[in-house]
């Protein structure tokens, strides 16, 4: 009887996730089942996951738009996941549903690989939503020199950093898409914005950028909007495919420890 897991999302068509715990299970020798499931809507959500645990399944990912109602339904949460008050990685312990976030630490794995440092970097992050949540703490246990988060609404990126800063030492700010024509440029700027998923525009100015800087979309699988200003201001830039890579190795192995 293989394992079963799955991920879980709307929409959820698009996600690479089974191929890449398909990968996993193939180099540890695990028989695992993994499918993609749609949610309707919040109450659908909490409905599949109750019913996934009760008929014996192992683990889920939570993708769009659930990672926050996935947190309200656990019984007990990772440090990480309480920071970001977002799970994407959800199993049962001592009949408890339990939640991690594993999105900021891929994140910071991806980095390294692409040989990105993070120690004394200036970092901005576009977004003020679940995604931006979940990366801020791990980003800041690199040590970078700041870390600044804009969103349209200056006030929702407000009580991010709010939320955020009593756990980190490194500074941190909030700002509005308006205010960063008036900013220094960085050396990391991550898009953790929806942008991607929508194809809305992205206006950025060129001062945020460097010769040196480095672009990360947090979304995969087709040139972003985000991608694209940063294609035009001739900076490395990668998607998210890396870093969906690494966060997935960390669910499977909570999954299946070694």
């Amino acid at each position: 009887m293989p394992h079963h897991c799955a991920v879980i999302g709307n929409p959820i068509a698009h996600s690479r996730s089974p191929e890449i715990h398909a990968g996993f299970a193939a180099a540890r020798g695990i028989e695992l089942q993994y499918d993609r499931i749609l949610a309707a809507d919040e109450a659908d959500f909490a409905a599949i996951v109750a019913r996934f645990f009760a008929d014996g399944g192992r683990g889920l990912n939570v993708t769009v738009p659930f990672k926050q109602t996935a947190y309200r339904l656990c019984g007990r949460t990772t440090p990480y996941a309480a920071a970001a008050e977002a799970v994407n990685t959800l199993w049962m312990e001592n009949g408890q549903l339990c939640g991690d976030n594993t999105d900021g630490r891929g994140l910071c794995l991806a980095l390294q690989e692409h040989g990105i440092t993070l120690k004394n970097a200036r970092i901005l992050i576009l977004g003020a939503g679940g995604a931006a949540r979940g990366v801020i703490l791990p980003l800041c246990e690199a040590n970078p020199a700041v870390l600044h988060l804009a969103n349209r609404t200056l006030a929702k990126a407000e009580a991010v950093i709010a939320s955020q800063q009593p756990l980190t030492a490194v500074p941190l700010a909030a700002y509005s898409l308006n205010d960063l024509a008036r900013l220094d440029a960085y050396d990391l700027i991550i898009n953790a914005t929806s942008t991607g998923l929508s194809n809305e525009p992205l206006a950025l100015p060129a001062n945020l950028a460097h010769c040196n800087s480095r672009a990360y979309d947090m979304q995969y699988g087709k040139t972003t909007p985000f991608l694209a200003w940063a294609a035009a201001q001739q900076i490395t830039a990668h998607d998210g495919y890396s870093m969906l890579v690494a966060q997935a190795r960390l669910s499977f192995q909570q999954w299946f420890p070694l």
